[in-house]
């Protein structure tokens, strides 16, 4: 770090405490990333200990597996999200996001570590196929389009941040009506523990407090309407037999409720976890699968035997409980399917699929399309339409009725 200024008299008292606002007042955004860069830099085998989190080593993982699993449903977390990994380093959170069929974006502050995450992402087995997205953060702001994600997930990275609210007001901005940034962070007195004076003092890596009444009054602010605390610690409270089996019964009274309430706190002490809403409805869209519904209206048709020549007018009304994407290739784009089918109900061919709409159709709403086909030569019975919303499902399996029409 030698190459870095060392402006450490501005934020070092006299008894050596650090203070951190001052450290973060005294470096600029720039220098800390260079600081970020420099150390991943270093890193001579990724593959040793950074890339190998959070399993580098036992006591850390099951720490971090809990946490994580807590987080998931803090957030809310379901396949087809789009999720922010905020300060997401080489990307092992990213990683797990993209297997369980999220589509993740990582973001930091190092341009070395998100180099470290496209790399494990390219060496996997099944993510090198994933179109797993890493961005740099630059300032105070996320490269990211507004209400642009589903869930933003911050796992042990604001309390590094320079600006936490705004940061704040960059996930309200970006998260869809409806999304959730969940938070597993240290609490009010982190920047006073002496592994984050060791830090700080020998680093310079910001090491700040998180102090949740002043973020919610913050997130209010800016238009935030819900915050949830989770009391989730991160390690077992281990029980006798006897112990265990009176209080789950009911008969261990106050001793045990104490026992374990206090056991529980002394964890979360330094410790919040925490979901901030945004206003609006969550998830209601075609791309998620408890959403579809639609029913088709076929007001015209023709057929022309000579030519095999099919045309027909269709009312497509959205039945279900959110938006129908605007169709096309892209997840949940809502599509117009259609088979031919034989007279024993045999799928003959499956014909060339066409949008539902040329927008967006609200619950409610009808989108009218108009289809052409040149059959092929078979001797197919019918014609059967369905919905499908892409890379989600069809809506018949959703219990949307098909439709056919007889050749």
């Amino acid at each position: 770090m030698s190459d870095l200024p060392d402006r450490s008299d501005l934020y070092t008292g006299p008894d050596g405490v650090i203070d951190v606002k001052r450290l973060i007042a005294a470096y600029t955004f720039e220098e800390h990333a260079a600081r970020a860069d420099q150390y991943f830099k270093s890193v001579r085998d990724p593959w040793e200990y950074v890339l190998r989190k959070p399993f580098h080593e036992t006591d850390d993982a099951s720490r971090t597996m809990s946490a994580f699993a807590s987080v998931l449903r803090l957030a809310q977390v379901r396949a087809g999200h789009v999720v922010v990994d905020f300060g997401c380093g080489a990307g092992w959170l990213s990683q797990a996001l993209a297997l369980m069929g999220c589509d993740p974006i990582g973001v930091d502050i190092s341009g070395e570590a998100l180099d470290l995450a496209r790399r494990a992402a390219a060496e996997h087995p099944v993510l090198k196929s994933r179109d797993l997205r890493f961005e740099t953060l630059t300032d105070s702001k996320l490269p990211l389009p507004d209400a642009s994600v589903d869930r933003i997930i911050c796992f042990d990275s604001f309390h590094h941040v320079a600006d936490q609210n705004a940061f704040l007001g960059e996930f309200h901005r970006v998260l869809a009506p409806g999304g959730i940034a969940a938070f597993n962070e240290p609490g009010p007195n982190h920047s006073r523990g002496s592994h984050s004076q060791f830090e700080m003092r020998e680093y310079a890596v910001i090491e700040n407090d998180i102090v949740i009444e002043d973020i919610w009054a913050t997130a209010q602010g800016l238009g935030f309407v819900d915050i949830k605390l989770a009391v989730a610690p991160d390690m077992p409270i281990l029980l006798e037999l006897d112990t265990f089996t009176r209080g789950v019964r009911g008969k261990g009274g106050l001793r045990f409720n104490q026992q374990v309430g206090k056991a529980v706190l002394a964890q979360m002490a330094d410790k919040r976890m925490f979901a901030l809403r945004k206003a609006g409805a969550t998830d209601a869209s075609s791309r998620f699968p408890d959403m579809l519904g639609g029913r088709i209206d076929v007001t015209r048709h023709s057929y022309d035997p000579a030519t095999r020549r099919f045309e027909a007018d269709l009312a497509l009304t959205n039945t279900g409980g959110g938006v129908w994407l605007t169709g096309g290739g892209t997840r949940g784009a809502v599509n117009l399917g259609a088979r031919l089918r034989g007279a024993d109900e045999t799928v003959l061919a499956d014909l060339q699929r066409r949008p539902a709409s040329a927008g967006e159709v609200k619950p409610g709403e009808c989108s009218n399309v108009t289809v052409a086909f040149d059959l092929p030569a078979t001797a197919a019975a019918a014609i059967e339409f369905d919905l499908v919303a892409e890379g989600v499902g069809w809506f018949s399996d959703r219990g949307s009725p098909t439709v056919r029409v007889a050749l």
